[in-house]
């Protein structure tokens, strides 16, 4: 399950769950100011026209589209956590969760911050709808996305906006109260529900002036389709470069199904576990203890990575001695600094007058949470998981810092992703 929260400040809020139909007159063009001899009009802020509007169902092609902008996505935004982070930290989180949120921005974001967005997602520039596909992408038996907006009930919200999070992503309203302690419970709650109790805390605390809040939960859950026998997994150890080895318990197989092979571009040995629902575990791990995960890192590009699944999703299933540590992991990230590294400055000024012609907002605030589970019978996250590396012909042990994609095997396209440097750390 994955989960992330947008707060923008400055930013009445009104309407309730039920979404009320009247709003109060807006003006759409700032006032005249005039002196004794000249007379100047303020240019209006808000085009007249809905990016939008125009948005209908959309087609396989589109839909494959988004995918492969929602990979290029998770490639961009893992670069800067394993950057932030470094790599002796155990990272997950959802590019899913995260674009959701952001493309919910994007329906408010005007001008220049409409396409810097696009940019940071990497969408299409001819791409003229990329909200349909996005929901088409979010029905899978494996996990359930849900989205919520909390707003004080005095933001004049504007119709086109609240039509579209609805109808696109079928967008739960609530509102704020203006009581800080009240309405963190509340926020906490709404994710604990939504995350089926994997994240009790999004939020340690709400800005006193917060307006407006959007939030997507996504929780995961799916089985191995061969399970690891619980008697098969014992204590060995995981080695880590340049420090000491750690003992970890290791689920084993002497004849898993896998499909796996050497890049010699990543200098790395890749891995594929079948998931049910249409879903996948890949792991990457440096094919050789003395290569490092951040050396691997820094060979993943887009064009890399996506020929590696590719390769993966083609290869036959072998019979593989399997080593692969149990593990859980639970990893936050301040999307205001990841994203301010991928585009600096992205919410400086932004025009979101899209939310609403009355109010001048400013996103303030924007956390990421995940965590992931990994064990004998299968994956269960609010974040991601992995495996890989081999010795000879057939074996694949994980046995060093790696990095793992919770893949739809479907639409092909990343849903939680990560990297594990101690799988004893919670």
């Amino acid at each position: 399950t994955r989960n992330q929260t947008r707060q923008m400040r400055n930013q009445p809020t009104s309407q309730p769950t039920s979404w009320p139909t009247s709003q109060p007159t807006k003006p759409t063009t700032a006032p005249s100011t005039e002196t004794p001899t000249v007379s100047v009009t303020v240019p209006q802020r808000c085009p007249p026209s809905d990016p939008w509007g125009s948005c209908r169902n959309d087609s396989k092609e589109e839909s494959h589209r988004v995918a492969m902008a929602l990979t290029d996505f998770a490639l961009k935004y893992y670069s800067k956590v394993a950057k932030t982070h470094g790599t002796d930290s155990n990272v997950v989180f959802s590019p899913l969760s995260v674009a959701v949120v952001l493309s919910q921005l994007l329906l408010g974001a005007r001008d220049e911050t409409k396409m810097r967005l696009e940019t940071i997602l990497s969408y299409p520039s001819d791409l003229l709808c990329v909200h349909a596909p996005l929901r088409h992408l979010l029905k899978s038996q494996a996990f359930v996305s849900t989205s919520l907006l909390f707003f004080r009930q005095d933001l004049s919200l504007n119709d086109a906006f609240r039509k579209q999070l609805k109808s696109f992503y079928n967008i739960e309203a609530q509102w704020l109260t203006g009581n800080e302690t009240q309405d963190l419970r509340k926020v906490n709650k709404w994710v604990k529900d939504g995350t089926n109790g994997k994240i009790e805390e999004l939020l340690k605390e709400l800005e006193p002036d917060v307006q407006l809040m959007l939030i997507n939960a996504i929780y995961f859950q799916a089985k191995w389709k061969t399970t690891f026998k619980v008697k098969n997994t014992m204590n060995e150890m995981f080695y880590r470069p340049g420090k000491s080895p750690v003992q970890v318990p290791m689920m084993t197989s002497k004849k898993y199904p896998l499909a796996s092979f050497s890049d010699p571009s990543l200098k790395a040995k890749v891995g594929r576990l079948r998931l049910s629902h249409s879903m996948s575990l890949v792991v990457m791990v440096p094919e050789h203890s003395f290569n490092s995960l951040a050396e691997m890192e820094k060979m993943l590009t887009r064009e890399t990575f996506t020929a590696v699944v590719k390769k993966l999703m083609d290869s036959p299933l072998k019979p593989t001695v399997v080593s692969l540590p149990r593990f859980k992991l639970d990893s936050s990230q301040d999307l205001m600094d990841i994203l301010g590294q991928i585009d600096y400055g992205i919410f400086f000024d932004a025009n979101l007058c899209g939310i609403s012609e009355a109010e001048d907002l400013a996103v303030t605030n924007a956390q990421h949470r995940a965590v992931l589970e990994l064990n004998e019978e299968g994956v269960e996250a609010a974040a991601a998981t992995a495996i890989s590396v081999a010795r000879t012909a057939w074996v694949f042990e994980v046995q060093q810092p790696f990095l793992f994609v919770l893949w739809n095997d479907e639409h092909s396209f990343p849903v939680f992703m990560g990297h594990v440097s101690d799988p004893s750390r919670v």
